[in-house]
């Protein structure tokens, strides 16, 4: 049976995805994990110690997709195709990306952003490494170069199919 903590944790993951940090305010956190309000003050010191620990909570969901992405037995660009897929699923786009547009002034939030970013980039650069080694991904770039070039249009791409509500318009690696 999960805690209060643990409840406040997923509701806030699914009340920030769904309407932004700024439109949702702890009542409507609470009210949603169906717990008083007290009990979040038992767990938090406020809104924005919720949203750090949501955004953890939110990318760690993705570690088995991150993972995936140091899969050798996929070559790398099956790899990179499958970890861009695994965004398709959500309809109210990127938490990670949502929460840049929102909170990328506050520097609570921008540090731990700016950590997320960078696993994730270099996680995609390992795997473009090993496709310019083996010949199948260009190596006129720095890994790095490009997989940042794959990351920021894999958010800007999850931003515009929030306004199209076209799943077509995720990028594709190949």
């Amino acid at each position: 049976r999960p805690s209060h903590r643990d409840k406040i944790i997923q509701s806030g993951l699914a009340v920030f995805h769904e309407f932004g940090y700024h439109a949702s305010g702890v009542q409507t956190v609470v009210d949603h994990a169906g717990v008083p309000k007290g009990s979040f003050y038992n767990h938090f010191k406020g809104k924005d110690e919720l949203g750090l620990e949501v955004l953890n909570a939110y990318w760690a969901q993705y570690e088995e997709a991150r993972t995936a992405l140091r899969n050798s037995e996929q070559s790398p660009l099956d790899r990179i195709d499958a970890h861009l897929a695994g965004f398709r699923t959500s309809k109210c786009g990127c938490l990670v990306g949502n929460f840049t547009g929102e909170m990328a002034n506050s520097t609570v939030f921008r540090e731990t952003l700016q950590e997320l970013y960078a696993g994730w980039i270099a996680d995609v650069a390992s795997c473009i490494e090993e496709g310019q080694k083996d010949g199948t991904i260009r190596n006129d770039e720095k890994a790095k170069t490009l997989a940042e070039f794959v990351v920021t249009a894999l958010e800007g791409s999850i931003l515009k199919r929030k306004i199209e509500y076209n799943e077509d318009t995720l990028i594709k690696f190949r």
